[in-house]
């Protein structure tokens, strides 16, 4: 039997997140719908060198731009698709942006 087939959608979009208490992801705002996170999501975080012009050493210094990011699972109801999303934070805009969806064909 093969695997069923998947589409994967690449954003950049805001991305309109609820949190549980404990700062995991519970439920994402996507094209109108409610999507309950389902599963346990992942969380990872990578840094980079971010260099502000006024303040680097010929000028000013760099400093290090730390992104969280999480994937999780989500459906809308027991019926629903389930779909994988992307979410990340920058410190550089405010709030999380949706970076990628895959889930069943048609989505």
């Amino acid at each position: 039997m093969g695997t069923p087939s998947t589409d994967r959608q690449t954003l950049d979009e805001p991305a309109a997140v609820r949190f549980t208490g404990t700062g995991v992801p519970l439920a994402l705002r996507w094209r109108g719908s409610i999507w309950q996170v389902i599963g346990e999501p992942m969380q990872w975080s990578s840094s980079n060198s971010w260099w502000e012009p006024d303040t680097t050493p010929l000028g000013g210094s760099g400093s290090v731009i730390t992104t969280r990011s999480w994937r999780f699972r989500a459906q809308t109801g027991p019926a629903s698709p389930v779909l994988e999303f992307d979410i990340s934070a920058d410190p550089r805009w405010q709030g999380w942006r949706l970076h990628r969806v895959a889930g069943p064909t048609g989505f």
